[in-house]
């Protein structure tokens, strides 16, 4: 013998179908926000670069103060000089990416330099890039001779 009543069998339903309700919309809202990436990604990909940096900053508990008008894209990697190109879909070697040149500064102006990904994974070319950028690498490395 069933002992819920009919309006319990009623509120069961109503709960079950807001449920569903909910999950359709935010299943809408994360396509949405999916196709607003790529579409940013296409037209503005600074403005794209920008957003990973931010939720990158929030990830790693850094700091963020730069803008669109601080990215620069170089023409070619300064690490590899290969020509940065955005790819569709995961990055390939040649997109460019934003690197900290001292990680516990955060996205500060002046701290931020755009590579290519390649670069960004490699870390020899990013120590001898920014030890570069720093001045610390001498131009002609010092021989000596034991006499």
């Amino acid at each position: 013998m069933n002992t819920i009543p009919a309006a319990s069998h009623i509120a069961l339903a109503i709960t079950a179908a807001k449920a569903e309700m909910r999950e359709r919309r935010r299943e809408s809202i994360r396509k949405a926000t999916k196709a607003h990436y790529w579409r940013t990604l296409q037209t503005n990909p600074r403005k794209a670069m920008l957003q990973n940096a931010q939720r990158a900053a929030r990830r790693f508990g850094v700091s963020i103060n730069i803008t669109v008008d601080d990215i620069v894209i170089p023409a070619r990697c300064p690490a590899f000089d290969i020509p940065l190109e955005r790819s569709n879909g995961v990055a390939a070697e040649a997109s460019p990416s934003i690197v900290r040149i001292e990680p516990k500064l955060g996205y500060v102006k002046g701290n931020i330099i755009v590579v290519s990904a390649k670069a960004a994974r490699d870390p020899l070319a990013r120590t001898l890039l920014f030890k570069a950028l720093r001045g610390e690498l001498n131009a002609e490395p010092q021989i000596t001779a034991a006499a």
